[in-house]
């Protein structure tokens, strides 16, 4: 019953997506430097090996939505999470150091007890990213409302957060324990300041 009229419109080049592209890329390797830094200062040991898992889970996210590069911002949000994972990890083996428990008496605690924070997390964002990915699938009546493009977006945000958060719990939860584990095994890495413990520990 209403006739549109189009007031003004513009194009924009491929280029400026493209280095929309690689500003986005140097944001994120300075913003991973700067976490890893500030992991390793605060955290020492863990800190370091929790640097290593967030690779892995990098890695793994990356190869596996390597067509869905829209939704880069799940990546990013994603690497937010396993930083969470690692930091509730590295302060229950702070917090057991200083209640006086053994290194290894204190990782095995300190993993376990962080376990249900973070699988608590990681569980609502999964619900998340499921409903995202069914509400605003491509074969979906909001597309009609929408717009494809709209919804293929929100889509692959989902999908990207989804591959994320499963690699957290790879790699964040299981792997960063192994090498934890791993590490502490080492005799001369077995000093409770390198995990978070005090200096003369």
């Amino acid at each position: 019953p209403f006739q549109l009229e189009t007031s003004n419109y513009g194009t924009i080049s491929a280029t400026l997506g493209e280095n929309s592209l690689v500003a986005m890329a140097y944001a994120g390797v300075i913003a991973f430097i700067i976490i890893a830094i500030i992991m390793i200062l605060f955290y020492r040991l863990p800190g370091f090996v929790a640097v290593i898992s967030l690779l892995g889970q990098m890695g793994l996210a990356i190869a596996a939505v390597s067509g869905y590069f829209p939704g880069i911002a799940g990546l990013i949000l994603s690497i937010g999470m396993g930083v969470d994972c690692n930091v509730i990890t590295a302060e229950r083996i702070k917090e057991e150091l200083k209640a006086g428990r053994t290194l290894d008496g204190a990782l095995e605690r300190g993993t376990k007890n962080s376990l249900s924070a973070i699988v608590d997390g990681n569980m609502t964002v999964i619900i998340v990213s499921i409903i995202l990915m069914l509400v605003f699938g491509p074969a979906n009546i909001l597309s009609i409302i929408f717009g494809e493009s709209t919804t293929g977006t929100i889509y692959s945000f989902g999908y990207t957060l989804l591959v994320g958060v499963i690699a957290n719990f790879i790699m964040g939860v299981f792997c960063t324990r192994i090498m934890l584990r791993s590490v502490a095994g080492f005799k001369f890495l077995r000093k409770k300041w390198l995990f978070g413990g005090a200096k003369n520990d």
